[in-house]
């Protein structure tokens, strides 16, 4: 058993010096589940392709998380309700923050309505007036200097002219300011610590292996 104290310390050793970092690893190994759209061109995408843009996610609204490939993830927007569908597809890192707790409203629910005038029939038939239908308002998609909306209606996705932007937007809190303290002081402090744990593991193998030496020579 004297040959293995030597060891054995030396585990301790190991270990203090893994209980010292570990808890910051795994503090930032977390992974959100929701990301909110913190600019206004954040493109849904069919592929993991901008070419393949289908709507702007509405800013302050999010999407859910669903994995994470490179600069992209792999997303859901929407709920089937009402008049919307979920849809799943991708949408760049960039401009979308990860958060841990959604906003009330996660997508945005904002049926519009949609005039449709029917072409007027030949002759002195009578002509039916314009006819209103509502429909499931996704996001906005521009094309040069034009907007376009994207929508849901009787169970097809199409686009309308229009941007529709003006819906209510989510309350961003507020980032939680650090506590005041000095600059490097706590990386100093769990370094002084550290070295502490090491050298009072370093006494108790010096300890262990004196001891054991007299007792070995023992006459």
């Amino acid at each position: 058993m004297k040959p293995l104290k030597p060891l054995i310390c030396c585990l301790l050793t190991a270990l203090i010096f893994t209980a010292a970092f570990y808890p910051a690893k795994t503090a930032g190994a977390a992974t959100a589940r929701y990301a909110r759209a913190d600019a206004r061109d954040v493109y849904f995408c069919e592929r993991k392709d901008l070419n393949y843009a289908l709507f702007t996610i509405p800013y302050t609204y999010c999407v859910e998380i669903i994995s994470s490939d490179g600069e992209w993830y792999y997303v859901k927007y929407g709920a089937d309700e009402a008049l919307y569908k979920t849809l799943y597809g991708y949408c760049l890192k960039s401009n979308l923050t990860p958060i841990d707790e959604p906003p009330q409203n996660v997508y945005l629910n904002m049926p519009v309505t949609v005039k449709f005038r029917p072409d007027a029939p030949s002759g002195s038939l009578p002509v039916l007036g314009e006819i209103d239908v509502t429909v499931a308002f996704y996001g906005t998609y521009y094309s040069g200097a034009t907007a376009y909306s994207y929508v849901l209606y009787n169970g097809e996705f199409g686009y309308i002219y229009g941007a529709n932007d003006d819906y209510p937007l989510n309350e961003i809190p507020e980032p939680e300011q650090p506590d005041p303290q000095p600059s490097g002081g706590g990386s100093n402090a769990k370094l002084i610590t550290v070295l502490a744990l090491t050298a009072l593991a370093a006494a108790v193998l010096i300890v262990l292996y004196v001891t054991g030496r007299k007792r070995y020579f023992k006459p």
